[in-house]
C-alpha cells in the first residue's frame, strides 16, 4: 500500500467518523450554508460540529500551510480529501471569500505578521472577508460601467474610474 493509499484509507475512516449525518445531505438554503465570521449562527449543533472538526485539522484550507491554520496536505492528499467528502456527500464545512480570495494572496504577498494575523482566523472560520467592486453612477450596475481600456500597442492605457472596497 502507499502512503496515498494510507492516506486515502484513514481519511474515509475519519471522515465516517466525524462528519455528522446531517453534513451528508445536499444544501436546502442559504442557511444550510456555513460563511463563519464573528456573527455567524449555525444552523444547526451539527453544522457547527462539522466546522470544528475540520478545522481543527486544517481541512477547512487542506493545502494551506499547517502554521496558518492549514492541513499542509500535498495537492494529491487534498484531491483525495475531496475525492471521500464527496464520495460521502459530505458539505464544505466553510465557504468564504478569505479562503478562495484574500487567503491565497496573502500567502504569497503578505507579511509574515498578516498571515499570522488573519489566515488561522480565516481557516477556524472566525472571521470573514468580503470585497466589492464598483464605479462612480454605476455602482453594481454592470451593463452601466464606463471604464474601459483602449490597446496602445505595447501597452493599454485605461479611462474611467474604479471604486474598490
Amino acid at each position: 500500500m502507499t502512503d496515498l493509499d494510507t492516506f486515502r484509507t484513514e481519511t474515509r475512516a475519519w471522515l465516517a467518523e466525524n462528519c455528522p449525518p446531517e453534513m451528508r445531505k445536499p444544501v436546502r438554503s442559504e442557511d444550510d450554508v456555513c460563511w463563519g465570521g464573528r456573527q455567524f449562527k449555525p444552523s444547526s449543533p451539527a453544522q457547527k460540529d462539522w466546522l470544528d472538526r475540520m478545522a481543527a485539522r486544517g481541512w477547512t484550507v487542506p493545502d494551506w500551510p499547517k502554521a496558518y491554520g492549514g492541513g499542509g496536505l500535498s495537492p494529491a492528499e487534498t484531491k483525495i480529501l475531496r475525492e471521500e467528502m464527496a464520495a460521502i456527500k459530505a458539505r464544505n464545512p466553510l465557504n468564504s471569500f478569505g479562503i478562495s480570495m484574500l487567503g491565497p494572496a496573502l500567502l504569497k504577498y503578505g507579511t509574515e505578521e498578516q498571515k499570522l494575523d488573519h489566515l488561522t482566523k480565516i481557516a477556524r472560520g472566525e472571521i470573514r472577508w468580503c470585497q466589492g467592486y464598483s464605479e462612480p453612477n454605476a455602482g453594481s450596475d454592470l451593463a452601466g460601467l464606463a471604464t474601459s481600456a483602449e490597446d496602445k500597442g505595447d501597452h493599454y492605457l485605461v479611462n474611467g474610474q474604479k471604486v474598490w472596497t
